[in-house]
Parts: C-alpha cells; sequence; structure tokens
C-alpha cells in the first residue's frame, strides 16, 4: 500500500471505528435481517438494519421510510432513474449535465435508445452548471432533472438549493448523484426540493458494497431488478446489514472538525503549489469548491507521467490523463469547462481525508516539485528558456 494515499474521491481507507461496528454482524449475529422468520437472531438483525437506516436519513433531513439500501451509489443512481422513468410508462424528456458522474451519464445515454429524449446542459469554466441554459433546457414534456451534488473530478458544488427552487415551481423532480457531497458538504433534502438522491459509503470511511437511494414518500419507482420484497419491494436480495451498520456508523463520524482539517490540507496543497510551481492550472473553485478534492493541470506535461513518478515514491493520487482512460480520452469534465486537450491530459486530482497529515502534504509537495521540474526539462513541449 502506498505510504502517503491521496486519492481519497475514489475510495477511503475503512474507518477502524466503522470495522469495529461491523464486525458482530459479519462474526457473531449473522442473521438475515428479515424480521418476518420470527426467531430472535432475525429480529435483532432486523432492528439493527431499521437503526441504520434512521440514522442515514437523520442525516439527510428525510424519514427512515424514504431509504432504500443499495450496492453503492452507482445502483442508486440506475435505480432512481431507470426505475423513475420506468414507472412513467410514456416518451419523455430529461436534463442533465455534461460533467456528471458515469453511473448517470451513461444511464440516461443508454437510455436514448428506448425513446428518452436528453439534454446535457454546459458549465462554466470552474465547473459551475450554466443556469440560464439550464432553464432554457426545461420543457413542458421535461420530467426529470439530474444535477450532481459535487463533481467527482473538480470538486464543484452545484446550487443544489437554487436548482430545486427552479424545479419545484415546475413541478419537475429533482434527483441528485451525492456520492462526492454526502458527509463532506451539507445535504438538506427538504431545503434542497430534491425527490431523489444517491449515497455510498466507501467515500467516507465506511465500507465498499453498500450505498442507498433516498426516495421522496410521493415519488413512485419500479424495480429494476425482480426476485424477493425486500427494501420496500424496489431492491430484491437480502440486505447487507453489515454494511449498512458500517455506513451508518462512517456518517455518524463525520465531524466538523474533520472536514476544517482536510479543507485545511486542501488549502495548503494549492497554495504551495501555485506559489511553488511555474505553469499550473487549478481546475474548480477554492472558495465554492468541496472540501476534499484539488483538480490541478501541470502544463507541458503528461498526467500519468506524474502521477507514475509519485507512485514509485508511495505516493497514490489520481489523474484524467486518456492513458489511464478505458476510452483512451482526455477528461470529459475538463473538456466540457473549456481546458483545451493538452491541459486535460496534464490534470492531476489530489483528493484527502481526516487521516491524511500536514507532514504528508509536505512530503508529496516535495516530491512533486522535483517530478514536475525533472519532466519539463525532459519535455519537447516546455519553453527552453524557462524550463
Amino acid at each position: 500500500m502506498n505510504e502517503i494515499y491521496l486519492d481519497n474521491a475514489t475510495t477511503t481507507q475503512l474507518d477502524p471505528w466503522v470495522a469495529e461496528e461491523m464486525r458482530p454482524w459479519l462474526l457473531e449475529k449473522y442473521a438475515a435481517p428479515t424480521g418476518h422468520f420470527g426467531h430472535q437472531a432475525s429480529l435483532e438483525a432486523k432492528e439493527k438494519l431499521e437503526q441504520a437506516r434512521a440514522a442515514i436519513a437523520e442525516s439527510i433531513n428525510a424519514q427512515p421510510e424514504e431509504i432504500v439500501f443499495t450496492s453503492g451509489g452507482t445502483e442508486a443512481n440506475n435505480l432512481a432513474i431507470q426505475g423513475y422513468l420506468k414507472s412513467l410508462k410514456k416518451p419523455v424528456h430529461v436534463v442533465t449535465t455534461a460533467i456528471e458522474q458515469e453511473s448517470v451519464l451513461n444511464t440516461l445515454r443508454a437510455l436514448q435508445k428506448d425513446g428518452v429524449e436528453l439534454t446535457e446542459v454546459g458549465v462554466d469554466q470552474d465547473g459551475f452548471i450554466k443556469l440560464e441554459e439550464f432553464n432554457a433546457a426545461l420543457r413542458p414534456e421535461t420530467v426529470l432533472c439530474s444535477v450532481q451534488l459535487v463533481n467527482q473530478e473538480v470538486g464543484t458544488i452545484q446550487p443544489l438549493a437554487q436548482i430545486g427552487r427552479i424545479c419545484a415551481e415546475k413541478s419537475i423532480p429533482l434527483h441528485t448523484d451525492a456520492v462526492h457531497g454526502w458527509g463532506m458538504v451539507g445535504l438538506d433534502v427538504k431545503k434542497m426540493n430534491l425527490s431523489l438522491a444517491a449515497l455510498t459509503a466507501h467515500k467516507i470511511h465506511g465500507p465498499k458494497g453498500i450505498g442507498a437511494l433516498y426516495k421522496r414518500k410521493d415519488v413512485k419507482l419500479s424495480p429494476i431488478m425482480y426476485g424477493g420484497y425486500n427494501e420496500f419491494e424496489l431492491r430484491p436480495g437480502t440486505e447487507n446489514l453489515p454494511g449498512a451498520a458500517g455506513m451508518a456508523k462512517a456518517i455518524g463520524m463525520m465531524k466538523p472538525e474533520h472536514i476544517e482539517h482536510i479543507d485545511k490540507l486542501r488549502r495548503m496543497m494549492w497554495g504551495a503549489i501555485g506559489s511553488q510551481i511555474p505553469w499550473v492550472h487549478l481546475n474548480g473553485s477554492v472558495d465554492r469548491g468541496a472540501p476534499h478534492i484539488l483538480n490541478v493541470t501541470f502544463d507541458y506535461i503528461e498526467g500519468e507521467s506524474i502521477l507514475l513518478r509519485l507512485d514509485m515514491q508511495g505516493i497514490a493520487v489520481a489523474t484524467g490523463s486518456a492513458c489511464f482512460s478505458k476510452a483512451l480520452e482526455a477528461s470529459y469534465v475538463l473538456l466540457a469547462m473549456g481546458r483545451p486537450h493538452e491541459q486535460a491530459h496534464g490534470s492531476m486530482r489530489f483528493s484527502f481525508s481526516r487521516f491524511n497529515t500536514d507532514e504528508e502534504i509536505a512530503k508529496t509537495l516535495d516530491a512533486l516539485k522535483e517530478i514536475v521540474s525533472d519532466l519539463r526539462k525532459l519535455s519537447p513541449l516546455t519553453p527552453r528558456k524557462e524550463a
């Protein structure tokens, strides 16, 4: 494992306290949480599942019966979008943004083959939705809007409360992929007028393989999988009780002081990069961005070259470069923000957690300055007078 882990927007370390919360439900109290079998072990498991459901609901100002457990954020987004559109049984129009996570964009694009009409609204140079364009895209036949809470690459926080008011005025349900924002920035489903919201545990030091969908009481969904009658007849299969217990524990451990620490690390990182390394560009916004994501472009060099050199020194980061994309394309998020291909190829994402330290950031900065300098000396693109 890398000595310094700065790829927390991909996944996070499981908090030891979360692991302890899960342990009894893995090894000792392992009955299925069905409750209707009647034996005490099953009833106890069911009670624990409902406690977890209530804790997750409370974290977003929802009711327990509005939380449906899933295998993660991807399934939650699919259940929200496919389940809602399937329930309508008519030609529909959906509005989203050009920088949504793949589980939203690819789901909607696939549904176009079934007759769903899709409008992808643009964003500005910092990744914020163009509200005038969004307003103009709404039509009488628009049945759903999907706008993420926090962007997965650049950390932009979308103005969901404002977007929610617009949708509410037009009686259009609003879905959000809140996977990269839940626990990191404010999420209140009532204040934001949300109809559907996808959550996951492994971005906030919870376990992988568990997520949840917030579904407002009056929103009707059709199941997209079939089997038993679990999770309000919307998600068949035995519930992942250890995962649900861990998810509830994880959100309960996200404290304001942790967010302040994470934000301090991000600002420390950008302050040093911006002042000590030439030819760099911030992608997104420091003051209006999520506390845990920093995306920077280093001109004249490829992102994967930086990543590999950092990895050799035990430092884990992420890049939007084409060589690390199965589609062999530059970051579609940065391209949508108006960045040229060469800048999109040189982008790096540093993402932080409460387990990172000031010392780790200092070590990363020292390594980064040396690596960028060396790579620019080798790059034929670097202006020779200042290389």
